[in-house]
Parts: C-alpha cells; structure tokens; sequence
C-alpha cells in the first residue's frame, strides 16, 4: 500500500470513503470489525494461572482445530483445554451462547 503523502486526492479519496463505510461514527460499536477481547478480570476476581507450552502439529492438524473451534465459537486455546476437561466444553458452548 502507498504511504498516504505518495498517494493521489483520488485515491486517498477512495480510501478515506471505505474506512468511513467500515469505521462511521453512526455503527453500534457491535457492527465495528474490531476484534473484542476480554479485557481485565473485575477486582476481587480470580482467575486461574496460565503457563504457556507449546504443541507441535502438522499444518493440517492445526487448520482442523482452528475449523473446529470456530465452528463452535470459541478459541483453538479453549478447546485444546476442554480436552483435559471433557465436562466443560458443554458449559463453554452454551457460555458462548451457540446452543438452541
């Protein structure tokens, strides 16, 4: 992408009108394309202490589980846990809100 100084007035025009399509001041902050992290656990909250490890997996394992926890909203990290906790992925779905 150019930098926006090597840029013509049409094409910044074109630009600028996409990223106000996508951004406007007038979408619900839930329709922005923003991806929406937990943020901070509530004071007096606690929460369990991650370590991290990592897993080695050919390329098409990987895909498979990142099709598979997308399929059920949740993340790769999530149902790799849910394994260890058979009962929890369940309560994890439904947490999620993809039950009917």
């Amino acid at each position: 992408m150019k930098r926006i100084t090597d840029m013509t007035v049409a094409e910044y025009q074109r630009i600028a009108k996409r990223m106000d399509k996508r951004f406007s001041a007038d979408k619900r902050w839930e329709d922005l394309p923003l991806q929406h992290a937990p943020g901070r656990p509530r004071k007096g909250e606690k929460r369990e202490r991650l370590e991290v490890h990592s897993i080695k997996m050919t390329p098409d394992e990987w895909t498979a589980l990142q099709a598979e926890a997308k399929l059920l909203g949740i993340t790769v990290n999530t149902l790799v846990r849910s394994v260890l906790r058979p009962g929890t992925l369940p309560q994890i779905v439904e947490a999620a809100g993809l039950t009917g």
